[in-house]
């Protein structure tokens, strides 16, 4: 993940088990970030102890009002795009991480693999992938950004075989998204299905789909080269 600006911007790496979170900020952050990502990690570890079908579920699953706040917005978002609650981890321990630097950074980004939480307060450019020139414009009217992207490569240079970017409300939901549509659009006819099921999916902002030579974009994506 780059960030396109003019400035040189920091960052820092923190271990959280065995994910890394990449952040664009003070150093001096580092003790919080890496506080906020076990809290987390804590609190879903303690709660699939408790309720073991909240780690294994493929499928949407109610949870009581007496679980933790994070755990009922994973289990809500991946209920609204038809998917189990462990399908947005990756994108909750950014999206929480991320709100937690929030109150006392008017600009930052935590990103975790495919997932990037994007507080900006101008447009900026969010690169898809190195080399490949194509980036995503955050947007900074929407709010924070929830932002899932993976592309696969070609051989030749600038070649895409297929990609997948979502810009969402939060993490949780681009996650959510993203899990339903890469099973859509394995399937017969996907590609279609797959646009058509983003477009209504609620709290999205945009979607860019690409497979082999079909490209979609629905919402109000915006990117830029």
């Amino acid at each position: 993940m780059r960030l396109l600006r003019k400035r040189k911007l920091e960052y820092f790496d923190v271990p959280v088990q065995d994910m890394l979170l990449r952040v664009t900020g003070p150093e001096d952050f580092y003790e919080e970030v890496r506080a906020a990502g076990m809290l987390f990690w804590e609190q879903i570890q303690s709660y699939g102890i408790r309720n073991p079908a909240f780690r294994t579920s493929k499928r949407p699953l109610e949870v009581p009002e007496t679980a933790p706040a994070i755990v009922r917005e994973m289990a809500q978002s991946a209920a609204a795009a038809g998917v189990g609650p462990m399908f947005t981890f990756q994108g909750a321990l950014t999206e929480y991480v991320g709100r937690k630097l929030r109150d006392a950074l008017n600009e930052i980004t935590v990103s975790c693999g495919e997932d990037h939480f994007v507080v900006s307060r101008r447009r900026m450019r969010l690169a898809v992938h190195p080399g490949l020139g194509l980036a995503v414009v955050v947007k900074p009217e929407l709010g924070p950004n929830g932002i899932y992207m993976k592309l696969t490569p070609g051989e030749q240079p600038r070649e895409v075989l297929a990609g997948l970017v979502v810009v969402g409300e939060t993490c949780i939901v681009a996650d959510a998204a993203a899990a339903a549509t890469t099973a859509i659009v394995s399937k017969a006819n996907g590609f279609r299905t797959a646009l058509t099921f983003l477009k209504g999916l609620p709290r999205l902002h945009g979607a860019l789909l690409i497979q082999g030579h079909q490209i979609g974009v629905t919402g109000a994506l915006e990117l830029a080269a």
